[in-house]
């Protein structure tokens, strides 16, 4: 009998062990084709006639406090604090780039533009659900896949103290910007960052009211979020997108939501918004507010998309609220040049002058879409190249002005926005980083 006991006991393990070992390979298939498809979706492409930085480039560059208003790094599994062969960004080449702030924001869900329709539909296929079953994370629930990734980045904040690299720091108040600029002027490796939520899909609907939006919007503050756009590619409960198929305006939901984001310190990003939700929020709120990742429509040349980029209303718009938007460099956002990113940033300061605006360059800042499924035209590491650029062409800009644009603007969004912050606050603690300096006799 026991002969037969151990036996069984030997098939039983076997067993076990045999389908771990399956599950494993499995898993490690499955990890495999993650990384697969995340080398397909963000690859680099460098335009060929993006200018070389000279030695003083370069030193501008170095001595700058520079702000990327936008990348999806934590979409995929990769570790912030190492180096990876493939992808956009991590802290070590953030860091080599010179990025002093930048914003973290949080993709949940990405349907298919599939190829029949003329709009992104909320119904189609969506590519984030296949890539969390791949790489391990929560699959049914769009909730816990954005508060997964918070954990992800604070996991990887606190590692980082234990590391011989960079700090990355979570940034949730104005007293923290305050630090991280005095640390970046002492010289200390250090990146901020903050958490920013790219479509709340999950915020309200049909079966909540606005306490639950509110209770909501206070559980993303609690965990850190400090950034919050309502919408991404397709139409939801908050608001319609300007690639969605009805691109209506804010909903109920939507003024409560951004509401309660204005009352709690995030700034609030109108990115992939529709244009009726941008006149909509903008009429609403008291706050600046950003777009954190956009190009112009003006001189939009394929593969630029119109719909997914700013019309001149909505860039006044932007600036009446002395917001800030962040221009990003790759093709369907400025075309088939990278010559183009100043071009759309001068469109911006033109029109801020004619509305009369004292400092037409205060409403332009970066906004890289690093690591979301694009193909940017300047690497992370070589972010001297777009300094170098805004400081040559037909138009270049001055020192004080490339200061602005590279990283004053956004400080002084969130030194406005944060919690304890202000106009006073943002001007005490920004004001000094878009001064000319010595290295070259440029006024600002």
């Amino acid at each position: 009998m026991r002969t037969r006991s151990l036996i069984l006991i030997g098939i039983v393990g076997l067993i076990a062990a045999t389908a771990y070992v399956a599950y494993t390979q499995y898993a490690a298939g499955l990890y495999y084709l993650a990384g697969q498809y995340d080398r397909m979706m963000n690859p680099y492409g460098i335009d060929p006639d993006a200018p070389e930085p000279n030695k003083r480039d370069r030193a501008l560059h170095a001595s700058m406090f520079v702000a990327d208003l936008h990348i999806d790094t934590l979409k995929w599994e990769r570790d912030l604090l190492e180096r990876s062969a493939f992808g956009h960004a991590d802290v070590p080449r953030l860091h080599e780039g010179n990025i002093a702030l930048q914003v973290f924001t949080i993709v949940t869900k990405s349907p298919l533009n599939l190829p029949w329709q003329e709009c992104v539909s909320g119904n189609a296929p969506d590519t984030n659900t296949p890539l969390s079953f791949m790489q391990g994370r929560p699959v049914i629930s769009l909730r816990e896949r954005a508060f997964y990734q918070i954990e992800r980045f604070k996991e990887a904040a606190e590692r980082s103290l234990e590391t011989d690299g960079p700090e990355l720091r979570l940034i949730e108040t104005v007293d923290d910007l305050r630090e991280l600029v005095a640390d970046r002027e002492a010289g200390d490796a250090v990146i901020g960052g903050i958490l920013g939520i790219e479509g709340g899909h999950w915020v309200g609907g049909p079966e909540a009211d606005s306490d639950d939006v509110r209770a909501e919007m206070e559980a993303l503050h609690e965990a850190g979020v400090r950034l919050f756009a309502p919408t991404h590619r397709f139409d939801n409960a908050l608001s319609g997108s300007n690639e969605g198929c009805e691109r209506y305006g804010l909903t109920e939901d939507g003024f409560a939501a951004l509401a309660a984001a204005q009352a709690l310190g995030m700034a609030v990003d109108l990115a992939h918004i529709s244009s009726a939700g941008l006149e909509e929020a903008t009429a609403f709120l008291h706050d600046p507010v950003t777009v954190s990742h956009a190009g112009v429509r003006e001189g939009c040349e394929p593969p630029c998309r119109p719909d997914r980029n700013l019309s001149d209303d909505d860039i006044e718009r932007i600036i009446e609220t002395d917001g800030v938007i962040g221009i990003g460099f790759w093709p369907q956002a400025i075309g088939p040049s990278v010559w183009r990113v100043g071009d759309a940033m001068r469109h911006i300061t033109t029109i801020a002058g004619e509305m009369g605006v004292e400092e037409p360059s205060r409403h332009v800042a970066i906004g890289s879409d690093y690591d979301g499924s694009v193909t940017p035209m300047i690497e992370v590491t070589h972010l001297d190249v777009l300094t170098t650029l805004l400081r040559r062409g037909d138009e270049p800009f001055a020192e004080g002005h490339v200061r602005r644009i590279m990283g004053a603007n956004t400080c002084r969004l969130f030194g406005t926005v944060l919690p304890g912050g202000s106009p006073e606050a943002a001007e005490e603690i920004c004001g000094s980083l878009h001064q000319a300096s010595p290295l070259d006799g440029e006024e600002a």
